[in-house]
């Protein structure tokens, strides 16, 4: 089935059909040096950094470049550099308005959560979704199943 027959026009296909549920993850101990390790490994471009189940902030590319041309150390750990002002939306929101989301805050990943009824900012982070899935999709590439 190609992507533009399950496709709604104007992008407004749930955004939860695009996140990869496969998080990259660290624990917030671990080092900038580990942190950059994952991304390599992985070859993505930012981890989510957890305790346990709750998501305490995210680390990207960007944001190790940042501290290598400031001459920062390598050895910080994680919780000294991650973003924890979270951007995330519904695993209901349409395509386009993430889209939309991305560019206003200049931001090219963000977190997928389920909606719940027991928790007033959402429920659980269940997937992450990058500007080049959402791009992607809206040029009519396949998006998985």
């Amino acid at each position: 089935m190609s992507p533009t027959s399950t496709r709604s026009p104007g992008g407004t296909t749930p955004i939860r059909r695009l996140a990869k549920r496969d998080l990259a993850t660290v624990g917030p101990e671990e080092t900038l040096q580990e942190v950059a390790e994952e991304l390599a490994m992985d070859e993505i471009g930012v981890v989510l950094v957890r305790y346990g189940h709750d998501p305490l902030g995210v680390i990207s590319e960007r944001d190790l470049v940042a501290v290598i041309a400031n001459g920062g150390h390598l050895g910080t750990q994680a919780t000294d550099l991650m973003t924890v002002d979270l951007v995330t939306v519904s695993g209901d929101a349409g395509v386009a308005d993430v889209a939309r989301v991305m560019l206003d805050a200049g931001i090219r990943h963000v977190l997928v959560r389920e909606d719940d009824e027991d928790h007033s900012d959402g429920g659980p982070v269940t997937g992450i979704v990058s500007m080049r899935d959402v791009v992607g999709f809206l040029l009519g590439d396949d998006v998985p199943a």
